[in-house]
């Protein structure tokens, strides 16, 4: 959104007078500023060249002063150099002050726009009326503040908190842009995948999560405390987590005598800072553009095999090229009778030159279809992995060197992995892991218990889809009041249970507990 003072008009000043007015304006700032600067400099020499020198940048700054109008005092000047002349660095409380500076004049505008609405009855949201290209400030646009809808995006900017968040990630996507313009990032350049600076950062914040973990504990209802660190998901767990997914869909898919393929899916030139092969035609997109490019394209290859009826199911993992731009590979069980037209739709979806797409016939009798997928996501935990036999081996499982594929996942927010084809039943089936004191209470709860205790997750999600659904109560929270926005909530939950879809029968599984801090629990046992 630009600014333009009310007063201008068609009549005695245009807009592109008053930006044209503004860089002037600008120039004059920046002028006295380095004259300023010369000045101090001198302020300790106390010999007579000096004192002329002085005297000359003084009268000097006096006549650029002179030349100072009306711009110089309208807040829309003060918008235009916030959204234009400032560069995302210094002090993170100044820059924020600024943005919440410009974003108020925004709302100014869409109050008025929303009232507008309302009294006409249209029914329209001003939240529709917003462009997803406004700048705030300092080259940052509303479409890069996180957020599945425009309110979303409008509260994290409008809530500082949220917002120093926001540019905090945003400075850190930039840093690492900047290396990629300067082309330090590449196969067999100075970094490959990512800059050691983006794998200090994912460091420190994983130390932190880990530092609050060891500090913590859980303080439950019946006074029993449990260490935090014991309680807390780990990577190894995560992982086998993971490991018990694709081998379960594994065996599905062999009982159904599915045939598996193994895809890669390629990002066009234009997202590749420094190709591997080839002169780059690089067209400044961000790793994260071509995730969701990426995205795009499989969102559409999706509901065509829906349309389709295509029987396929399967379990897909993202990671980054050298030059960060990202890919994505996908391990497909398909009926076999619905090969031939899924290979035809991947081709249409994916296929947007001659390299992009590789399709691969698994060959079973020669090596697990798993193995190929679990190659790949291997890729995305920080550990070292131990296949015998095709086989994971669980207690070989090490601390390793995949830090800069987790760290470049991170910066950008992209999802590393994910099933479809079959209902995602992850939460419940955590769930039932972690409380097996749930047992005995609901019939179809059992039933469910015994498929976690074979680690059978697709028996489980196919049994459980439909009968059994975990249900969340929250309470709100005011976080603000805002004109545009209208009053803020959070949430907080109160309440978690099972829901038996059957019977309608509701089982809390929500532990009455608390966070405390591990040292009071020492101190009160001293």
């Amino acid at each position: 959104m630009i600014f333009i003072p009310q007063t201008i008009t068609l009549k005695n000043l245009t807009p592109e007078f008053f930006f044209a007015e503004c860089e002037r304006q600008y120039i004059f700032e920046k002028a006295i500023e380095k004259k300023m600067t010369a000045k101090e400099y001198l302020e300790d020499k106390l010999n007579n060249s000096s004192k002329r020198k002085r005297a000359g940048l003084a009268k000097e700054i006096k006549n650029i002063k002179d030349k100072f109008n009306w711009v110089t005092n309208c807040s829309e000047y003060r918008c235009w150099k916030i959204q234009h002349k400032y560069a995302l660095a210094g002090d993170l409380n100044d820059i924020v002050k600024n943005i919440s500076f410009v974003f108020g004049r925004i709302q100014e505008q869409l109050i008025i726009k929303q009232r507008n609405l309302n009294n006409d009855d249209s029914g329209e949201s001003v939240f529709s009326h917003i462009k997803d290209d406004w700048g705030i400030g300092y080259g940052i646009k509303i479409k890069d503040i996180k957020g599945s809808t425009m309110k979303d995006k409008l509260i994290n900017i409008a809530d500082e908190k949220k917002l120093k968040s926001q540019i905090k990630r945003i400075q850190k996507q930039r840093s690492e842009l900047l290396k990629l313009h300067s082309g330090l990032i590449g196969s067999g350049q100075a970094y490959e995948i990512c800059s050691d600076e983006v794998v200090r950062n994912r460091e420190a914040d994983e130390a932190k999560q880990l530092d609050y973990v060891m500090k913590n504990s859980v303080a439950y209802e019946n006074k029993k405390i449990i260490p935090l660190w014991k309680i807390a998901s780990t990577e190894k767990q995560r992982f086998a987590e993971i490991f018990i997914q694709v081998t379960s869909l594994d065996l599905y898919a062999k009982q159904l005598d599915y045939k598996p393929l193994f895809i890669t899916f390629t990002a066009p030139a234009r997202f590749h800072p420094k190709p591997s092969k080839g002169v780059s035609s690089w067209d400044g997109s961000t790793p994260k553009d071509s995730n969701d490019y990426l995205k795009g394209l499989w969102n559409a290859f999706r509901k065509d095999i829906h349309r389709h009826k295509i029987e396929m199911n399967g379990f897909w993992a993202v990671e980054p090229h050298k030059d960060q731009c990202f890919h994505k590979h996908a391990l497909m069980y398909v009926n076999k009778k619905h090969y031939d037209e899924l290979v035809i739709l991947i081709n249409k979806h994916f296929r947007h030159s001659e390299n992009a797409v590789r399709i691969e016939e698994i060959d079973t009798k020669k090596s697990k279809a798993t193995s190929y997928v679990m190659k790949y996501l291997t890729k995305s935990f920080n550990m070292d992995f131990e296949l015998k036999g095709g086989v994971l081996n669980i207690d070989k499982l090490e601390i390793s060197n995949h830090k800069k594929v987790r760290a470049v996942q991170a910066l950008w927010g992209v999802r590393r992995y994910a099933m479809f084809g079959v209902k995602n039943t992850l939460s419940l089936w955590r769930e039932l892991k972690r409380k097996p004191f749930l047992k005995g209470k609901n019939e179809a709860i059992d039933k469910a218990f015994a498929f976690v205790e074979k680690n059978n997750f697709i028996g489980f999600s196919m049994y459980v889809h439909g009968k059994l659904k975990i249900k969340r109560a929250f309470s709100e929270i005011p976080i603000m009041k805002n004109d545009l926005l209208g009053d803020v909530f959070g949430k907080s939950l109160v309440g978690k249970y099972i829901l038996d879809l059957t019977s309608y029968e509701v089982v809390n599984i929500k532990a009455a507990c608390k966070i405390i801090p591990t040292y009071c629990v020492s101190n009160e046992a001293a």
